[in-house]
């Protein structure tokens, strides 16, 4: 996602029900074998959603967090979408979402 949704869990603003999951997304995009996580308000059979009619992509809340941390540890050389997609190119691996181009 370009920016977070209205509910993301990584908001200050959201509701319970919704901040409940962040803990376990950012688990979940840290650990070793992690993945990167499906915004909620886009897919289908997701925490909240049966069907959204929107194409998955990658949550903006988390993939912040998960970008603060690879910064953090030394692995990009800053929390940014770009520094990513230079690491991606340098491994010579494709990233998992093209609209990071």
């Amino acid at each position: 996602m370009p920016v977070q949704c209205a509910t993301c869990p990584f908001r200050n603003d959201v509701d319970e029900e919704h901040k409940s999951v962040m803990v376990p997304t950012m688990e979940m995009c840290i650990s070793p074998g992690g993945a990167s996580r499906i915004c909620h308000s886009t897919g289908r059979d997701n925490t909240f959603h049966k069907r959204t009619g929107k194409k998955e992509m990658i949550c903006r809340g988390a993939r912040n967090f998960q970008l603060q941390f690879l910064a953090a540890i030394g692995f990009l050389e800053a929390p940014t979408d770009a520094a990513w997609l230079k690491k991606c190119r340098e491994l010579g691996i494709q990233p998992d979402q093209g609209k990071l181009r």
